[in-house]
């Protein structure tokens, strides 16, 4: 073999063997920075979350007998954790299980955990032009779609049919402003800040505009009533069909704990 030869292949090979290791790098911290995310919100779960096989042990409950099947130490949550953090939202056999939180820009968790340390895994957080106590008629949460399936990786889901009768419905408890269930109605690819991110209505005919349109844009057909008087939550997370793409899945709140579907206090101007 002639030296000239020899040299290329040497060159080849340092370049082969440099391209592998930082591939193996990047995979490497990748997985790090998934196994962290899921540590961190299995620690804070694991330490203020109750899960209840039962209404027996629930708290508050409605006089049909629904009720949040989950309790939250808030308390302690946002004293020793991060005082940011507003609700939990949790969906019953999916690994939608989190603390969700708000910050003054939408930014600043995007790349930091609800237990304020950074993580590309973020955290699922309300939109900064929203009220924190979910008193507008719509609030936005964002989250991540994350390649390990964790934070919002599951919301495309709901564009099954079947796979939404066998997830009709969330939970989100809330700090401040009480307890709910989230009766899941429409799911869809839209673009970024389309007509799903709209949370100011300035009449009842704009809102049932908006309602028409979801139901019309909507991946699954459900039986939920909706109403204008009703409040809602839109989860959104990224989508990859084309360019500033977003899933959405939407749903209504049902409030659980004050024995009617009346918010509690910081409610939403009501609308001629």
């Amino acid at each position: 073999m002639s030296k000239k030869m020899t040299v290329i292949l040497t060159a080849f090979c340092i370049i082969f063997f440099c391209i592998a290791g930082y591939s193996i790098y990047k995979v490497f911290t990748i997985e790090s920075d998934y196994m962290q995310g899921r540590k961190d919100y299995s620690e804070i779960s694991a330490d203020y979350l109750t899960v209840y096989d039962s209404k027996t042990n629930a708290g508050s409950q409605r006089p049909d007998g629904d009720y949040s099947p989950i309790h939250v130490n808030f308390k302690e949550l946002r004293e020793k954790v991060n005082p940011e953090i507003c609700a939990w939202i949790w969906c019953p056999g999916t690994i939608i299980d989190y603390p969700v939180v708000q910050h003054s820009d939408n930014e600043f968790y995007l790349n930091h955990g609800a237990n304020l340390s950074e993580n590309p895994s973020g955290a699922i957080f309300i939109d900064s032009a929203n009220f924190n106590d979910f008193s507008d008629h719509n609030t936005i949460i964002h989250g991540h779609h994350m390649g390990d399936g964790s934070m919002f990786a599951s919301l495309p889901k709901w564009y099954s049919e079947e796979y939404w009768e066998e997830h009709p419905v969330m939970y989100l408890n809330t700090a401040e402003n009480g307890n709910y269930k989230i009766e899941i109605f429409a799911a869809m690819e839209v673009p970024a800040g389309s007509e799903p991110y709209k949370f100011e209505f300035e009449s009842k005919n704009s809102i049932e505009n908006w309602l028409s349109w979801l139901n019309d844009s909507s991946a699954i057909n459900t039986d939920i009533i909706i109403t204008p008087e009703d409040h809602f939550v839109t989860m959104s997370t990224c989508a990859y069909s084309f360019e500033n793409a977003r899933t959405v899945v939407v749903g209504k709140m049902i409030c659980l704990d004050d024995y009617s579907d009346n918010y509690r206090s910081g409610s939403s101007k009501s609308l001629d």
